[in-house]
């Protein structure tokens, strides 16, 4: 069964609006109390007229539950069950009448007029029914041969009904009304968004329900279209969930949810790189994924796009006769290298991946010429003062070599907002002697 979570081309207006099921289940109940009515009626006259009328009801429900089935709208349906009660409601009174309202008569006739109230679904719909079988009641009451006790007593009865009758209704219209403003602001929010949201039953793996943006995502005419069809043929790949399904449980049971980047295919075939976001919940007593997908594929080819600028970049600077490097200062003091270039080992005779190590480091602290160390310490100290680009010159004797070398390192910070350092760009050239 599919439901109506996300759509919201539904104008469900109300309670004429509902499903025709409704009605035929109230058809099938109202046949049962009418066919014990007619019987018990048997008991109080045998009148071929009164009972013509009281037989004519459970009838008048088996052609009333046909018409469920016809094409005519719920709200058209709901019209003629008030029309349908109210010539109920006032056959029972005729029939009443006609015997003088017996006391054990008058019994039935007040259970079938009170129940008939709180089976109403509108005050709208109630007021009518209530104005109609009142007057009815009252002159059927005040042309028979009853006292005025008993007319009175059946009245305030009927009053008394129909006032609680009428609390009830609005009570549940107002529970109606808020539970109708709640799934519009649900619907709302899954319908403004750019994510396709899809409601997955947990055992079938069937689509219950799709937003409207799932057409755009997935390129159909309308997102009712992937409703009652299995999940896992949205996925480029059908068997990505069960060949992921140890990684799935795991992120679940790790954060209650599962996402990562997925290939997907639209109606015509068409592979697109969306992000999948899996949750797993319960309701009504049911198990549910709530699917949120997201068309990403504009910004995978962005990043593939980024990935190969980056790469051609870097075999750029890694092929030039200059030590490159970019240290992040962002964490303190101590530098983290995030680019170092392999020139590195003609200045200092180490590889690009040792330089990352704190020990490496401080070994390149000692390479420096020691005349040179006390300026190039007073020359960064003022460069981190002045924080701004900077020229040392200075010579260094690389790892296994027996001479020192020239080596002209210039510096280029990059300040936060804050106007600290989070970045320094060095590079480094041999100097001729």
């Amino acid at each position: 069964m599919a439901l109506n979570i996300f759509q919201t081309n539904n104008n469900s207006n109300g309670f004429a609006k509902k499903s025709k099921k409704m009605a035929r289940m109230g058809a099938i109940g109202a046949f049962f109390i009418t066919m014990a009515y007619a019987c018990f009626t048997c008991m109080f006259t045998t009148n071929t007229t009164n009972l013509i009328m009281a037989f004519s009801l459970p009838l008048a429900c088996i052609v009333f539950y046909g018409i469920t089935y016809t094409n005519i709208n719920s709200k058209t349906i709901y019209e003629i069950l008030l029309y349908f009660l109210m010539f109920s409601a006032c056959f029972t009174i005729f029939i009443g009448y006609k015997i003088n309202f017996e006391g054990n008569y008058s019994v039935l006739m007040m259970v079938i007029l009170n129940l008939t109230l709180f089976i109403i679904p509108t005050n709208k719909k109630l007021a009518i029914y209530f104005g109609v079988v009142f007057t009815f009641l009252l002159v059927a009451l005040l042309l028979s041969e009853q006292n005025y006790s008993f007319i009175w007593l059946i009245i305030c009865l009927f009053l008394f009904s129909f006032v609680l009758s009428f609390i009830i209704t609005m009570q549940r219209r107002n529970l109606i009304r808020t539970i109708d403003s709640n799934a519009s602001i649900l619907k709302s929010i899954a319908n403004t968004t750019n994510d396709a949201f899809l409601l997955v039953d947990y055992f079938s793996k069937e689509i219950k329900d799709a937003n409207e943006r799932t057409s755009k995502v997935f390129n159909l005419s309308n997102a009712k279209d992937v409703i009652k069809t299995n999940y896992q043929t949205l996925f480029a790949n059908n068997d990505y969930i069960q060949q992921n399904r140890t990684e799935i449980k795991q992120q679940i049971t790790d954060y209650g949810y599962f996402n990562d980047e997925v290939q997907f295919k639209t109606i015509d075939g068409e592979i697109f790189w969306g992000y999948l976001s899996l949750s797993p919940f319960n309701a009504a007593k049911n198990n549910y994924y709530l699917l949120q997908i997201r068309n990403i594929d504009a910004k995978k080819k962005y990043d593939e796009k980024i990935a190969y600028n980056s790469e051609k970049y870097r075999f750029i600077l890694d092929n030039l006769d200059e030590f490159i490097y970019l240290a992040n200062y962002s964490k303190g003091s101590i530098p983290d290298f995030e680019y170092v270039s392999p020139f590195i080992e003609e200045i200092f005779g180490i590889k690009p991946h040792q330089n990352v190590s704190q020990e490496i480091q401080e070994k390149v602290a000692q390479l420096y010429h020691p005349e040179d160390v006390p300026k190039i310490k007073k020359e960064k100290d003022q460069f981190f003062s002045d924080k701004k680009a900077a020229v040392f010159n200075y010579r260094v004797k690389p790892l296994g070599k027996d001479k020192y070398i020239w080596i002209q390192e210039k510096v280029f910070p990059r300040l936060d907002e804050n106007g600290n350092i989070i970045e320094i760009l060095g590079i480094l050239r041999k100097k001729e002697d």
